[in-house]
Protein backbone atom coordinates (compact mmCIF):
# COMPACT_ATOMS: atom_id res chain seq x y z
CA UNK A 1 0.00 0.00 0.00
CA UNK A 2 1.23 3.47 -0.91
CA UNK A 3 0.49 6.46 1.64
CA UNK A 4 0.69 9.30 -0.55
CA UNK A 5 -1.59 10.40 -3.30
CA UNK A 6 -1.06 10.98 -6.34
CA UNK A 7 1.06 13.70 -6.92
CA UNK A 8 3.36 12.05 -3.85
CA UNK A 9 2.27 13.93 -0.99
CA UNK A 10 2.21 12.34 2.09
CA UNK A 11 -1.99 11.50 2.63
CA UNK A 12 -2.10 9.47 6.31
CA UNK A 13 -6.59 9.99 6.33
CA UNK A 14 -6.57 8.18 3.55
CA UNK A 15 -4.02 5.46 4.36
CA UNK A 16 -5.98 4.46 7.62
CA UNK A 17 -9.01 4.38 5.99
CA UNK A 18 -8.16 1.87 3.28
CA UNK A 19 -6.09 -0.02 5.89
CA UNK A 20 -9.12 -0.01 7.92
CA UNK A 21 -11.54 -1.12 5.43
CA UNK A 22 -9.18 -3.98 3.73
CA UNK A 23 -9.29 -5.67 7.34
CA UNK A 24 -10.64 -8.93 7.70
CA UNK A 25 -13.72 -9.05 9.90
CA UNK A 26 -12.92 -10.29 13.59
CA UNK A 27 -15.09 -13.59 12.67
CA UNK A 28 -12.38 -14.53 10.27
CA UNK A 29 -9.15 -13.48 12.53
CA UNK A 30 -11.00 -15.72 15.23
CA UNK A 31 -11.41 -18.57 13.45
CA UNK A 32 -8.13 -18.68 11.87
CA UNK A 33 -6.58 -18.28 15.04
CA UNK A 34 -8.84 -20.96 16.53
CA UNK A 35 -7.89 -23.50 13.32
CA UNK A 36 -4.18 -22.56 14.30
CA UNK A 37 -4.70 -23.67 17.75
CA UNK A 38 -6.58 -26.41 17.04
CA UNK A 39 -3.79 -28.31 14.26
CA UNK A 40 -1.35 -27.43 17.55
CA UNK A 41 -3.44 -29.34 19.54
CA UNK A 42 -3.87 -32.25 17.20
CA UNK A 43 0.09 -31.93 15.94
CA UNK A 44 -1.17 -31.91 12.27
CA UNK A 45 -0.73 -29.29 9.90
CA UNK A 46 -2.46 -27.33 7.20
CA UNK A 47 -1.00 -27.53 3.75
CA UNK A 48 -3.51 -25.96 1.34
CA UNK A 49 -5.21 -23.20 1.16
CA UNK A 50 -8.36 -22.63 3.48
CA UNK A 51 -11.06 -20.17 2.03
CA UNK A 52 -13.56 -18.58 4.65
CA UNK A 53 -16.13 -16.48 3.04
CA UNK A 54 -18.18 -14.05 5.58
CA UNK A 55 -21.51 -13.16 5.58
CA UNK A 56 -21.41 -10.32 2.79
CA UNK A 57 -19.86 -12.98 0.22
CA UNK A 58 -16.40 -12.20 0.36
CA UNK A 59 -13.42 -14.11 0.33
CA UNK A 60 -10.58 -14.36 2.53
Amino acid sequence: MKDRNAESYPDPTAFRAIKAADRPPEEIIMFRKMIKALSVICHVRVLGKVTLVDKKGRRW
